[in-house]
């Protein structure tokens, strides 16, 4: 610690046993503090389950910013509830434009999380995607209109 300005200092030994790297592999998100806080706010009328399928698709282990391509079933074995309530938890989260459908095989549709919500690719790709996407709405919160 500096103790002329108070300022504290973190002394990193990286040949320590204990030791631990922050440059862990995995994608940095940038998540909307605004719409954030709202998905956490016990009003929006998103349940613990939507929330953890939201996590799923915005922390899911695909490439960078890329599609959750995982069956309801896995998302339901994952997280520790049905497959029925999954696919209930993504519709939800699709209609309040949280998740937006990426990819169609037959039947089955993939998701990615909302560029407003959370975005792991760099500034100016994010702004691109984020001008493709309608502003989510968390279903049980009013909207909130934007101030100049």
């Amino acid at each position: 610690m500096n103790t002329e300005t108070g300022e504290v200092h973190e002394v990193v030994d990286p040949d320590a046993e204990d030791y631990v790297p922050y440059d862990m592999p995995g994608g940095y998100g940038a998540v909307s503090n605004r719409i954030g806080l709202a998905v956490l706010n016990k009003k929006s009328g998103l349940t613990p389950t939507d929330r953890d399928v939201l996590e799923l698709h915005v922390k899911g282990p695909e490439k960078r910013g890329d599609v959750l391509r995982w069956s309801r079933q896995t998302m339901a074995d994952w997280i520790g509830v049905t497959p029925r309530t999954v696919s209930a938890s993504i519709r939800k989260l699709a209609k309040a434009g949280l998740l937006f459908e990426a990819e169609r095989h037959g039947r089955t549709i993939y998701y990615r999380s909302s560029p407003h919500y959370n975005s792991r690719a760099g500034g100016r790709q994010q702004r691109q995607d984020a001008k493709a996407y309608r502003l989510p709405v968390v279903p049980g919160l009013p909207e909130r209109k934007e101030t100049a």
